[in-house]
């Protein structure tokens, strides 16, 4: 029963309530309540797409507070590469019985294999009421959507053997000689350079007109092979050596230059490891019906198959109409070593024969993203769409075979084939080539 004092103090009075005691302090609830955490979400996700994952708490938090769950994220994926970086708790407010975690998935340009995305529960720091479910780890495989199936690629994979008509005629008379064998034993070769066909100049429009100029190149009177092959171009594949010259002094320069790359479709930048193949890009290249075109400083040179050239040897021998009865020298290579069209003596001298590369196209697809690297299926738009092997065709790497042969009153143990199919114009010497076949010196 509440009592009341009364205090006369001056002129007012004062009312003092004294309230019954409410005894010792009650102690705190305490939520006996059995948890299980489990996790669940979807196992797969394109790489185009987000995902993410549920934390779920049987039954609802009762408890009061907040219950902290923690997690370890694992797998092949990599975080800030391949997703966002995850946090590694999951809150449930008191009521809840689950949370999302979203997945922020990084969508690249890399072409790479499916990866995965390991989200497993943790048991450190749960109260001893809390428990993991069976469900207590979730496996997300991210699946690449940089698909380089030829259906999907971006890039431009034509291909085009169609070469530009030969409409121009030389007003100056071919001119070559090679019969000189010097006192360094270097044979000399000495010519204009001017076709003895019909050609076409593409650039005529640019104002470069056809150089008549006299040249001179020399090569080995009595070649022998190296320890090690060169290739006409150098480590980054750029052009670094003619092949060779033909018989009528054009240059057998086979490698192509800029613009005739693989350009990065954000940059604009060069990918040397992919050049065009100019045969097989003979529109673009604007190549002539000898597919041959004029370079910038007017030098007329041969990327493919001289068809014209070869026809004024043989009627027919270019475009396949006439087999020759004998093996016929089209040219020299830059190491000395004699250059056949197509036909070569057999091994043991009494014959002739057709000789195949041991070149053919890569199977399947190009591992590029079509953005730093050409997507789409191997079919000899680029250089690089080929491999050789010995088991495909007669000749070596370098389009040549070990035989013996006789050139007026020379014998070579050793020649080269310019071939129907690839490489058609040989791509390395087994030889050392001469420094008046070197290029940008």
């Amino acid at each position: 029963m509440k009592q009341f004092h009364f205090t006369k103090i001056t002129s007012f009075i004062v009312l003092i309530f004294i309230l019954p005691s409410c005894g010792e302090d009650e102690d705190p609830v305490v939520d006996e309540t059995s948890y299980t955490v489990s996790i669940d979400g979807n196992s797969e996700a394109a790489e185009s797409d987000n995902t993410g994952f549920k934390v779920t708490l049987n039954p609802a938090n009762d408890s009061g507070n907040d219950l902290t769950i923690s997690y370890v994220v694992s797998g092949s994926a990599s975080s800030n590469m391949d997703y966002e970086a995850l946090n590694g708790t999951a809150s449930l407010i008191d009521g809840e019985s689950e949370v999302s975690v979203p997945i922020i998935i990084i969508d690249d340009s890399e072409k790479e294999d499916d990866e995965t995305i390991i989200i497993t529960l943790s048991s450190t720091g749960l109260a001893s009421n809390v428990s993991l479910g069976s469900s207590s780890s979730l496996t997300i495989t991210i699946t690449d959507n940089d698909d380089n199936s030829s259906g999907s690629c971006a890039n431009d994979n034509s291909i085009s053997n169609q070469n530009v008509a030969c409409d121009l005629s030389p007003n100056i008379e071919n001119t070559y000689d090679d019969n000189t064998v010097n006192q360094n034993g270097l044979r000399e070769i000495v010519t204009n350079g001017v076709p003895n066909h019909d050609y076409a100049n593409q650039l005529s429009g640019q104002g470069v007109t056809l150089s008549t100029s006299t040249k001179t190149y020399f090569i080995a009177g009595d070649p022998a092979k190296s320890a090690t092959t060169t290739s006409i171009t150098n480590d980054q594949n750029r052009p670094n050596y003619r092949f060779g010259i033909a018989k009528n002094g054009v240059p057998l320069d086979p490698a192509p230059a800029e613009p005739f790359i693989f350009e990065n479709t954000n940059t604009g930048e060069y990918n040397w490891d992919w050049v065009f193949e100019p045969t097989n890009n003979a529109e673009s290249v604007g190549l002539d019906c000898a597919f041959a075109h004029v370079q910038p400083d007017g030098t007329y040179h041969y990327h493919g198959n001289m068809i014209e050239y070869a026809n004024t040897l043989l009627a027919g021998l270019g475009d396949g109409s006439a087999t020759p009865s004998e093996a016929i020298q089209i040219g020299w290579a830059a190491d000395g070593f004699p250059v056949y069209y197509k036909y070569a003596p057999t091994a043991n001298g009494n014959e002739i024969e057709q000789l195949a590369s041991g070149y053919a196209l890569k199977p399947g697809e190009r591992p590029g993203n079509g953005v730093t690297e050409p997507c789409g299926e191997y079919n000899g738009k680029y250089t690089n769409d080929y491999e050789w092997s010995a088991a495909n065709g007669d000749l070596d790497e370098c389009n040549g075979i070990d035989r013996s042969v006789t050139i007026e009153n020379e014998t070579y143990e050793y020649f080269y084939v310019i071939t129907e199919e690839f490489p058609v114009i040989p791509r390395c010497l087994v030889g050392t080539p001469d420094n008046t076949f070197k290029l940008g010196m």
